[in-house]
């Protein structure tokens, strides 16, 4: 099993049944390995949702301890709640008065009187209408990667969102930890509404409850239930209106909590609406090599190849020293069809007709895959020993019969980490099959050849995972994102 040795979480759903302890950020994640041979959680605890790092929440909890108390157990945050809409009645008061200042010191509005309690401080002076409608551009970013690392989008990006959502004909918009894409709809987009879900307790400040709330997106929990209320006003439609669901989470996050929250908010959307089953579309910004672990949770998810970029991130933007030679790695991960999405050819984007997209310019098609290929923002080349196409600088290793980087490369370690083609199980490749070759012979294969022969159907010039017979020799079966592979 893939995934016998692997940290698995399962994410907390009280109307069906799984409840989990509480933590001061909400509902906990239960985390646990499992014993392959016993078909049991060999470990398991609940910890918090937001944070993996005990200095900021040190809740811990085994399974084992888990009793009624501890699990009925609640946080009561309404003085947190009530002082920072206090700090925002303060900054709504002094809005005429044009004396109002930030310290970034303490992450306090102040008004002139205030000025004394923070000699000393950094401060930003007589905030301007347009830092108030955007206080992204003042305020210092979170930067911790696992829970609340803030890069905000340059304008490009903005732009190319605003565009697509009116292509789209999207009326409502769910910024969920996307405050600058936020602040952008509010104030360039009439006919767009907003509404910012974010951890960041600062925008409490600066937004009304109407169209924002302080909330978890790795658990889908809000703090305050005034505010929650108010978010499923929000998610009401008419027919004429339509909802999209915008989220750039934190890229150490875990896939599986904001798949369960995407799912979740799809879910409540559909009760506020009286709908059977009705999905949403989803913009999901992250990193092109996380692909793989956002399709295992939501295998309806496809990568467009708009390269995204940031204003604060010195690798993930196409301007300065640091940039990547390549690019920025971030891209948009949807489940609106790519054809419905036109990417700028003024910023080096394309049409193919062949794949009927827009795609990157170092983007070729290849007759043989059928597709534009390239994923990292370099042009790839067709191997024709894996019967796909690879990165330019790979080479293929006839042992594991892939292309791999040299450096480095053993053969035992890289087939470990390496999906099946044949079974899709990781752990080791289709020479090595036991599955396969418990119910096939594997034959004579000479690792020399110049062309690769599928296992499956003895033909040359493919790979297993592309042949046209595949389903000949095996059944396939998708439920919830995993497939299970079964040999005819």
């Amino acid at each position: 099993m893939e995934n016998a040795n692997k940290l698995q979480i399962v994410y907390p759903d009280e109307e069906h049944g799984v409840r989990h302890p509480h933590c001061p950020h909400g509902p906990t994640l239960l985390f646990q390995t499992c014993d392959q041979l016993a078909d049991k959680p060999a470990f398991a605890y609940y910890a918090c949702a937001a944070h993996r790092d005990k200095r900021l929440c040190s809740f811990q909890l085994s399974a084992e301890q888990l009793t009624p108390q501890k699990l009925a157990k609640r946080y009561d945050l309404r003085c947190y709640i009530n002082s920072y809409k206090k700090e925002r009645q303060k900054l709504l008061a002094g809005y005429h008065d044009h004396c109002l200042h930030y310290c970034l010191h303490c992450n306090v509005p102040l008004l002139r009187d205030d000025q004394a309690l923070h000699v000393g401080h950094e401060m930003v002076w007589n905030l301007t209408n347009d830092l108030l409608c955007d206080p992204t551009r003042f305020l210092r970013p979170m930067d911790d990667d696992k829970s609340q690392a803030q890069y905000f989008f340059d304008d490009k990006a903005l732009k190319f969102f605003g565009k697509c959502f009116q292509n789209l004909g999207i009326t409502k918009v769910i910024c969920m930890g996307a405050p600058r894409l936020h602040a952008f709809l509010v104030n360039n987009f009439s006919e767009i509404q907003s509404f910012l879900l974010d951890f960041d307790h600062r925008l409490f400040f600066f937004y009304d409850d109407k169209n924002f709330a302080w909330y978890n997106m790795c658990n889908n929990h809000f703090f305050d239930k005034q505010q929650s209320l108010i978010f499923e006003k929000f998610l009401k439609c008419t027919p004429k209106e339509k909802l999209l669901i915008f989220t750039d989470p934190p890229f150490g996050c875990r896939t599986e909590p904001i798949a369960g929250t995407l799912r979740q908010l799809t879910h409540t959307f559909n009760l506020m609406n009286n709908l059977p089953h009705q999905p949403l579309p989803i913009f999901w910004i992250f990193p092109y090599f996380s692909e793989h672990y956002i399709q295992q949770e939501m295998p309806h998810m496809r990568m467009c190849d708009y390269k995204v970029n940031y204003t604060n991130h010195s690798a993930y933007t196409n301007v300065g020293e640091k940039c990547r030679k390549l690019g920025s790695p971030v891209r948009v991960f949807t489940n609106v069809p790519l054809e419905l999405l036109h990417l700028p050819v003024e910023e080096e984007y394309k049409y193919c007709a062949l794949c009927q997209r827009y795609t990157a310019l170092e983007n070729r098609h290849c007759a043989k895959c059928g597709n534009c290929p390239a994923k990292n923002g370099s042009t790839y080349r067709h191997c024709e020993r894996c019967g796909c196409c690879v990165k330019p600088n790979y080479v293929h290793c006839k042992n594991c019969r892939r292309c791999t980087q040299t450096e480095e490369h053993e053969c035992q370690i890289y087939q470990a980490n390496q999906h099946c083609w044949i079974c899709l199980q990781k752990g080791h490749t289709e020479l090595m099959c036991a599955e396969w070759c418990r119910h096939h012979s594997v034959g004579f294969v000479n690792r020399g050849d110049k062309i690769i022969t599928c296992l499956l159907c003895k033909r040359k010039g493919h790979n297993e995972r592309n042949c046209r017979q595949r389903s000949s020799y095996l059944e396939e079966i998708t439920f919830m994102g995993m497939t299970e592979v079964k040999i005819k």
